[in-house]
């Protein structure tokens, strides 16, 4: 899409990858050489994880005198036991937790057990790249804003996630993998049934409206700033590929406000 000298590139990402990705296709590679600047959600390369863990520790933890076993069921509670001892460490560790804190580290053990890795993902090969080739990175969200979204749902919107992680953990890994296969393979229809599978869970619509609806809003109204802004300057987004194509999109979001945005690959 363009506006005026300003164009820009909408690449859809996901968090996690292989390393027989890469290179991708001559479409996208082109795409990022041209690019005077890559727009990622969040700069993961050049982030404090000692700030992080900080941020993240202060807004994960429990009131005091409140445990994690008081708020999930205790078939719920059994599974996470299970799960934990499988893995050598004691459940007490994340009693005193947020559930989506726990549910996040059941996401970290599921891709662990797959055949697909958080250092191999979309967005950190072509942020690492950028550093390499000295391309400005600015940044979509900030690590903060995403954290605030998680931390900021319903106790009940955060007990129904974990709840349905603990549901699915057997075939969870398996399912990352098949997301990585339909990423890959460009299968955008694969790739939004992961989307509307949840959707259909039994998890509040505060969930979806939250971590997409509202995020897909405002990362749309920032890269219309950036196209009026007539810098001459080409862009580079890389966002989860669920913000381009699950409703409202970033896409679609962009075209009602006039834009046309062509497909190239």
């Amino acid at each position: 899409m363009e506006h005026e000298d300003t164009d820009v590139y909408l690449q859809g990402t996901i968090h996690v990858g292989r390393e027989n990705f890469y290179p991708l296709n001559e479409q996208t590679e082109a795409a990022y050489e041209e690019a005077d600047v890559v727009l990622p959600e969040v700069d993961l390369v050049d982030v404090d994880q000692n700030e992080v863990e900080t941020m993240m520790t202060g807004l994960s933890l429990l009131e005091e005198g409140q445990t994690l076993d008081e708020l999930i069921s205790d078939e719920a509670f059994e599974k996470l036991e299970a799960i934990f001892a499988e893995y050598g460490m004691p459940v007490e560790l994340v009693q005193g937790f947020e559930p989506w804190f726990v549910e996040n580290m059941l996401l970290t053990f599921s891709i662990a057990d797959s055949d697909v890795d958080e250092g191999a993902g979309v967005d950190d090969y072509f942020l690492r790249r950028a550093v390499d080739d000295g391309k400005e990175i600015r940044e979509l969200e900030s690590i903060e804003s995403q954290f605030n979204v998680l931390s900021g749902f319903s106790m009940e919107t955060q007990v129904q996630l974990l709840e349905h992680r603990l549901q699915n953990m057997d075939e969870a890994g398996e399912e990352l993998e098949t997301m990585a296969d339909n990423w890959v393979e460009g299968d955008i229809e694969g790739l939004i049934e992961t989307w509307e599978d949840l959707e259909d869970s039994n998890i509040d619509d505060e969930y979806a409206y939250e971590l997409n609806e509202v995020r897909n809003y405002d990362m749309a109204n920032t890269i219309s700033d950036i196209l009026q802004e007539n810098s001459g300057q080409t862009y580079f987004v890389i966002v989860g590929s669920l913000h381009l194509v699950a409703e409202p999109s970033i896409v679609s979001i962009l075209e009602d406000e006039g834009y046309k945005v062509e497909f190239v690959y």
